[in-house]
């Protein structure tokens, strides 16, 4: 532990249990000295153990929020600066779901109603986290927003399903916004695979 992030104060999306990137990502960043806010949709936090994970980062504050639901994300931000006493250091964009991969259907027979769901939820989810946020200057001068993709985002990756597809507009969607906010205020948004 080196404190490489002292006074850090950032949003985690996704964590749901301790086997989710989001939630070793959160005691990481923990760890290393940031304040945090957990978030996940409202169903997701019935389902999961999102708040033993608050307990392991002292009590960080568990704010339901469905990602494509502008209200849930104007209400997680201001609950969030409000708790923070200022803006936002770095989000964490650790979101995906395929109705399509959990009812068994193959590429090349997906349901278009699952799949807008897929992309809505998978992708454009981020579009949505970073317009609140624009539209709320909620982002502090030089802030970091990473969102997780998949190399199936360039690549075939037959099993990945319609995800492949998400990713790569979860990528675009970084890249587009990421020119927007680098002029803005210096905020980089990248994606690690």
């Amino acid at each position: 532990m080196y404190n490489l992030l002292k006074g850090k104060k950032g949003i985690i999306f996704g964590a749901l249990n301790e086997q989710s990137i989001a939630w070793k990502t959160a005691k990481a960043c923990f760890n290393e000295g940031a304040e945090l806010v957990l978030t996940n949709a409202p169903i997701a936090l019935r389902m999961g153990e999102i708040n033993n994970l608050s307990k392991e980062c002292n009590n960080a504050p568990v704010i339901p929020a469905d990602v494509v639901n502008m209200d849930d994300l104007k209400k997680l931000f201001e609950e969030s600066m409000k708790h923070f006493g200022g803006g936002i250091d770095f989000i964490l964009h650790s979101i995906g779901m395929s109705l399509n991969m959990r009812k068994g259907k193959a590429y090349t027979e997906i349901d278009y109603n699952f799949n807008q769901k897929t992309l809505d939820i998978s992708a454009m989810s981020l579009h949505r986290v970073l317009r609140k946020a624009w539209n709320m200057d909620a982002l502090n001068e030089g802030a970091s927003v990473i969102a997780l993709t998949y190399i199936a985002a360039q690549r075939v990756f037959p099993d990945y399903n319609e995800m492949a597809d998400a990713k790569a507009l979860l990528e675009s969607v970084t890249r587009s916004f990421g020119y927007y906010y680098g002029e803005r205020k210096k905020v980089r948004i990248n994606t690690v695979s």
